[in-house]
């Protein structure tokens, strides 16, 4: 396994793309039938008795007063080819025990009767030392659920995250985990910027534009995004990049509702052009 050039690769939106559709894999199976309720102080125990019970799997659970986080060790993450062959990421084996975890939290949240906001699953590889994380609002879920929005798009709204932990290795409680109440704006925030990244990489996009970086932060009630994104080659169709982006900001603020903050703020890495929108600005945008 070429540990260096998989981590490397990790930064990359193409890889942020094939693991949103490791997600999809995932959750398109949960159960429809939902077991009877469970009560809001049992779901950490309840999610750690089935993950044992039914799949073997060992997981820790930490709640925090929005946030469920749910810690999974695991002896690898990579598959042995991932950074060599390219479809190539997770081991098959490690790829079924996240699906299991990620179907336990599915049935445990959505029939309990007080949830949190947010869940976060950190499935760490203890030997290498990586942290592949997915976190997700569990209003997304339930409206999922409910059939009021489709999977596909649901899972563009998780974040996933995949970095280096050399404090994971040999890690089986959790200790290197810093867990804290995932807020809103700062999901926001990072969800747009993942989503812009995946944009630019799908088909339609992909062979027209390179992406160096695209980063979302939530800073004193201001959205600051900086992206580098590199036309290569020029689409039949004309793409105007801070268009694209624009239209996924508004997007996402409108689809959750969110107006506590002041600014967006958006800059081209490449031109160092700057652009800032005032929260009326966004908000009477139309999407075109």
């Amino acid at each position: 396994m070429r540990l260096k050039a998989s981590l490397k690769n990790s930064a990359n939106p193409g890889l942020l793309l094939k693991l949103s559709i490791f997600i999809i894999l995932s959750l398109s199976g949960c159960i429809n039938n939902l077991e009877p309720t469970y009560k809001e102080q049992d779901i950490p125990s309840v999610i750690k008795k089935i993950c044992k019970e039914d799949y073997n799997l060992e997981v820790i659970t930490i709640r925090m007063p929005t946030t469920l986080w749910i810690y999974a060790p695991l002896p690898k993450i990579l598959h042995q080819d991932s950074g060599i062959k390219e479809d190539e990421i997770f081991d098959e084996e490690i790829t079924d025990k996240l699906r299991n975890i990620l179907n336990t939290i599915g049935r445990v949240i959505i029939s309990s009767d007080n949830a949190p906001e947010f869940f976060a699953l950190v499935a760490s590889d203890i030997n290498l030392g990586l942290d592949y994380t997915i976190i997700g609002n569990v209003l997304d879920m339930r409206k999922s659920y409910a059939g009021f929005t489709p999977w596909t798009e649901t899972n563009r709204r998780y974040v996933i995250r995949f970095a280096l932990a050399p404090d994971a290795i040999n890690d089986k409680n959790g200790i290197h985990l810093k867990t804290s109440d995932i807020k809103l704006a700062d999901f926001l925030a990072e969800q747009i910027a993942q989503r812009i990244a995946v944009q630019f990489q799908e088909e339609g996009f992909k062979k027209y534009f390179k992406v160096g970086k695209t980063e979302g932060r939530f800073i004193d009630r201001n959205f600051i995004f900086e992206y580098s994104i590199e036309q290569i080659a020029q689409p039949e169709k004309k793409i105007n990049i801070l268009k694209e982006i624009l239209n996924t900001i508004t997007y996402c603020i409108k689809t959750y509702e969110f107006r506590d903050f002041s600014r967006v703020v958006i800059t081209d890495l490449i031109t160092a052009d700057k652009l800032i929108l005032n929260q009326q600005e966004i908000w009477s945008r139309a999407i075109k």
